[in-house]
């Protein structure tokens, strides 16, 4: 029998909200100063992860250079005088101090001169250039490399310890390795502390996003990712202006900067508490107790109703099933047997398992053309704080978009109308790239096609932080967000890459885009619909609704099959 979770809110409402305005169907009883007081904390949180994310398109900035003269005054590109020619990445010599008397050696530069001071950012500070400027690029790549691990090893923490213990430690180390990361003395150990900071970073947004998408009801559930994506998007903006405020100085000032948006941390084990979600299907009555007093006196609601509304949620997930056991809904003290998964749950559960599969290509294309496009932004022609801006800027186009496609449409069909827009207008964008040679007009037009790209590619990724999860019970929700987030992060470390793919080749990164974007919009048809299904609780919830409410049938998933779809899990 399906859970009570897996109706929708909508049609229950009037027969399940008691005469104090308490919702049954709703696991803090109403909306109300608790839920809105934790979301405030949570989504200041998003700010530092932003920064330590997008940072390096500040810091790992590559001016323009050239091979500094031997007596250290020479800026210029020549100096007849000794008949040498001084270029980007080498000094030419010739003799009789004369190019038509031939070339004599070419020797590489043991300092170079740039446009900007010597320590404005790491690549000027130690000479990421030439030969070493994979280097620079490899900071982003080492840093994605930690959001796959911490992914890997960060998620399933979240979802046996809690989300609030995996939070308030990701969110402290931060601050310490933030700062840490300031004062590195040279580039190997930056390299270590950016890696260590892309695991703590992917372990905040995991344990982040799912607790912020549990506080809400499932009527405005979408208001979650929707919200989220906005103080995301504020991120990069506000980053931008204190990058353009510290453009004069060392690039470890923008770093200590960022990072003591951290010292939130340093109060927050007072001020947030854990998910009411993971408690109950946990079992975890004590802290119960504890958040349901700080709900009912926030919320103006009645302690025993509250209580009573726990345990009605907690008999109709026990072992898995619903029941409807008075005696439970009585006894405080009743023992409560949670469900523990692992990843042989998605691995012996075939219909999970494909739909996991789906979705991490869907990451895999958004994290790739997202990351790709921003990490890009900078190199576009213009001024490079202004082109990141409005790089983030149009990004609020597209999640006020979202706020009523979502209502409107649902989840599917919002990631069909972004990934449309998104392939469309990254192949204008490449062929008028192609076709550009100086004209300045043909160029405004691909810039413009591009940031339009970017703007979709931002709506779809906020859809898929509300639409993943969805798809999950409680008790492996983390895990299987993280799952998706692992793999995407390879979408992301690839992408550190696509400036130099663009310098070699000018129109490969808008055609790898564009052509895996309209590979998800054939994958997207495949995928069931959560508009109005409440956060599936169990296992045996998940897999009934996936056979009975898949978009394009998947062959034996249908919904006659659906029984037999309820495999034996290994725990």
């Amino acid at each position: 029998m399906a859970s009570i979770d897996s109706v929708p809110s909508a049609a229950i409402n009037d027969t399940r909200r008691t005469k104090h305005g308490l919702d049954r169907d709703y696991i803090y009883g109403r909306w109300g100063p608790y839920q809105r007081l934790q979301l405030a904390f949570t989504y200041f949180h998003l700010l530092e992860t932003t920064f330590q994310l997008m940072i390096g398109v500040f810091i790992a900035y590559s001016p323009g250079f050239q091979c500094a003269s031997s007596d250290h005054k020479n800026q210029s590109l020549t100096n007849t005088s000794f008949g040498t020619t001084y270029e980007t990445c080498d000094k030419k010599m010739y003799r009789n101090g004369s190019i038509r008397h031939g070339l004599k050696s070419v020797q590489g530069c043991f300092e170079y001169v740039y446009v900007l001071k010597k320590h404005s950012t790491i690549v000027t500070e130690f000479d990421l250039v030439c030969d070493q400027a994979y280097l620079a690029e490899l900071i982003q790549a080492v840093l994605m490399a930690g959001q796959i691990a911490g992914a890997v090893f960060v998620s399933p923490v979240c979802d046996r310890m809690g989300r609030k213990t995996v939070h308030l430690s990701c969110n402290l180390l931060t601050l310490i390795i933030g700062i840490s990361a300031a004062f590195a003395p040279n580039y190997t150990t930056l390299v270590i502390l950016k890696f260590i900071l892309g695991v703590l970073q992917q372990g905040m947004v995991m344990s982040g996003v799912v607790l912020t998408l549990e506080i809400f009801p499932e009527r405005i559930r979408f208001h979650a990712a929707i919200w989220g994506a906005f103080v995301t998007s504020s991120g990069l903006v506000v980053m931008t202006g204190i990058a353009y405020l510290l453009q004069n100085f060392s690039w470890r000032y923008l770093q200590i900067t960022l990072s003591c948006f951290s010292l939130l941390s340093l109060i927050q084990y007072w001020t947030q508490d854990e998910s009411l979600r993971w408690l109950i299907v946990n079992g975890k009555m004590k802290r119960i107790e504890k958040i349901l007093l700080k709900v009912a006196k926030w919320n103006k609601l009645d302690y025993e109703d509250l209580m009573q509304n726990v345990k009605h949620k907690m008999a109709t997930v026990r072992d898995g099933k619903e029941e409807t056991n008075e005696t439970l809904l009585k006894n405080e003290n009743t023992r409560y047997k949670a469900e523990k998964y692992s990843i042989k749950t998605i691995l012996h559960t075939r219909s999970i398992l494909i739909i996991s599969f789906m979705m991490c290509f869907i990451w895999v294309t958004d994290n790739l053309t997202y990351f790709g496009l921003t990490l890009m932004a900078t190199s576009l022609a213009g001024n490079r704080f202004l082109n990141f801006f409005f790089s983030a800027f149009v990004e609020y186009v597209s999640l006020t978009l979202n706020i009523v496609m979502l209502h409107r449409l649902g989840r599917i069909s919002t990631l069909i109308v972004f990934h449309s827009v998104a392939g469309i207008s990254l192949t204008l964008a490449t062929v008028l790239n192609y076709f550009t040679d100086s004209d300045s007009s043909l160029t405004t037009l691909s810039i413009i096609a591009t940031l339009t790209g970017k703007m979709a590619m931002t709506g779809s990724i906020s859809v898929l932080y509300l639409f993943t999860p969805e798809l999950f019970p409680t008790n492996i929700r983390n895990f299987g967000m993280g799952m998706c987030s692992t793999v995407a992060r390879i979408g992301a470390l690839i992408s550190s890459f696509a400036g130099t793919l663009a310098r070699h080749t000018p129109w490969a990164p808008g055609a790898v885009f564009s052509v895996m974007c309209f590979v998800v919009i054939v994958i997207v048809l495949y995928l069931p619909e959560t508009r109005g299904i409440d956060l599936p609780q169990t296992l045996e919830e998940v897999k009934i609704w996936y056979a009975e409410n898949s978009g394009i049938k998947l062959g034996k998933y249908k919904r006659k099959k659906a029984n037999q779809d309820l495999e034996t899990v290994v725990p």
